[in-house]
């Protein structure tokens, strides 16, 4: 079969030479739970036999001892070919003093190449397997984590659910459900845990109701199945992440100001994923052998643009990705001045890296380069796309940028969908865009795509994951030969 059809994962960053990302979907819950901050500590320092560096750019060296920063806690301790912190953490071994301070996640640097800036946050401690009571209760196995100083677009608290087994396997799940870009349009964006959105969510008029009471939480079906044999991951440690902050988990702005809405809008999602990585990963970095980072709609997007910080504070435990239904299109399909836009209101710029010159373009273009940048920083980079064809919730958000943004403060679903600001763009458009990634990208052996010929929206968290919506197989199969190392290409 050919070999990354991830056109999807690519628009969902234009990763050039991209890999496969996979995507899955379920409906958040929340609710307050004691997170809190490692305390600093004085860890033992030790050697490594590879690469060590203090300062935040991964650089190669012949020693692997790096002492930590007092501030954030500890002295690293190399592991196998050596060590690399950020501010003073424990990339693998040791962890500091009182499990504070860990910025490094792994030793080795297997999984990134030298000379790029570690995006790895300082580490607090780790999680307390009891977790917090939340009303109503998760599905069984499924304990919640409110982090501190983590917060939804309307200032309230959040933070993620896990669910533990004896796996090595870690699944990552980001939350959908729309974006806050006008009033019409976070109306249909919950802004808290305590709401959800309305309806079946696959159209525009199943998802019409916009965002309700109830409380966020991980579902029971697809990907969330944990009783189908089916389904790879069933068995594998879970993390679900509820989306609140309306900036597809990649916002950098406190306190934006949106036209037509009074009260300051927190656009933090990377801000809140930097709070909950840090808490994550010393809990599972060394008792996990792999990561599945997914997520659908806008969590399809947040899983790609948040992939490098998560591998860099995982370190030597390889990361791949999946992105359902979040596809980023190359500038002719993806309105410029809607990247821009999107860029000023949660402050995206601040969330990519200072070293990705590509990031960033003088018109606010160019999202889907942030690709290239992966590409180039991490050598075992792998993704997968999942995608319907002619997906109309995607089209109806990309649809905001139509006229050069002429109507993009007013424009709201309901209307687009019927007409008003010049309507969706049209199925021909989005198609176009999907064929455009399955072409730049269809020769890599780490990019895996499952294209649908439909319209519907968000497959792993639904009852088809484990159907076949392309004959060729079931979604569910194409994911479990994706973690297994093949990225099969499926679709029209």
């Amino acid at each position: 079969m050919k070999r990354c059809l991830l056109a999807i994962v690519a628009t969902l960053l234009g990763c050039a030479a991209l890999g496969g990302c996979e995507g899955t979907y379920a409906i958040a819950d929340s609710h307050p739970s004691t997170g809190g901050v490692g305390s600093s500590g004085t860890g033992a320092s030790g050697t490594g036999s590879g690469s060590a560096s203090t300062d935040p750019v991964i650089q190669p060296s012949d020693s692997g001892n790096s002492s930590g920063n007092a501030t954030t806690g500890g002295t690293s301790n190399g592991s196998g070919s050596g060590a690399q912190t950020d501010s003073g953490g424990n990339p693998s071994g040791n962890n500091g003093g009182n499990n504070g301070g860990n910025t490094g996640g792994g030793g080795a640097q297997v999984n990134t190449n030298p000379g790029f800036v570690n995006l790895a946050p300082p580490m607090g401690a780790p999680l307390d397997p009891a977790g917090m009571t939340v009303t109503p209760p998760p599905p069984a196995g499924w304990v919640w984590y409110e982090i501190e100083g983590a917060l939804c677009r309307d200032g309230s608290p959040t933070g993620f659910y896990v669910r533990y087994t004896s796996s090595k396997k870690l699944l990552f799940y980001l939350e959908g459900g729309g974006a806050c870009t006008s009033p019409g349009f976070c109306n249909f964006n919950p802004a808290s845990v305590g709401q959800v959105l309305l309806g079946d969510l696959e159209t525009p008029i199943g998802s019409a109701f916009g965002a309700g009471s109830g409380r966020q939480q991980p579902g029971t079906a697809g990907i969330f199945d944990t009783a189908n044999s089916a389904n790879p991951v069933k068995d594998w440690n879970m993390i679900y992440v509820p989306y609140c902050t309306g900036d597809v988990h990649f916002g950098s702005k406190p306190n934006s100001s949106l036209p037509g809405v009074s009260q300051p809008q927190q656009f933090v999602g990377h801000l809140n994923m930097k709070k909950f990585v840090a808490r994550i990963v010393p809990t599972f970095k060394d008792k996990v052998d792999l990561v599945l980072l997914s997520g659908s709609s806008a969590g399809g997007f947040g899983t790609v643009l948040n992939y490098s910080m998560v591998q860099d504070a995982f370190g030597a435990i390889p990361v791949k990705a999946v992105d359902d239904s979040g596809p980023a299109f190359a500038d002719a399909y993806f309105p410029v001045c809607m990247q821009k836009r999107w860029r000023q209101l949660w402050g995206m710029d601040d969330s990519f890296p200072s070293d990705c010159a590509e990031c960033r373009q003088a018109d606010g273009g160019g999202l889907a380069r942030w690709g290239d940048y992966m590409v180039r920083k991490h050598p075992n980079f792998s993704v997968g796309l999942l995608s319907s064809m002619r997906d109309e919730i995607i089209r109806l958000f990309y649809s905001a940028g139509n006229n050069s943004c002429a109507g993009f403060e007013t424009s709201e679903m309901v209307g687009t969908f019927l007409g008003a600001n010049g309507g969706m763009i049209s199925a021909d458009v989005y198609t176009q865009g999907l064929e455009g990634l399955r072409k730049q990208y269809i020769n890599n052996p780490r990019c895996a795509a499952y294209f649908i010929d439909g319209t519907l929206h968000q497959h792993l968290w639904r009852p088809r994951f484990f159907e076949s919506p392309n004959p060729a197989m079931t979604i569910a199969r194409w994911l479990t030969d994706f973690v297994n190392g093949q990225g099969d290409n499926i679709g029209p």
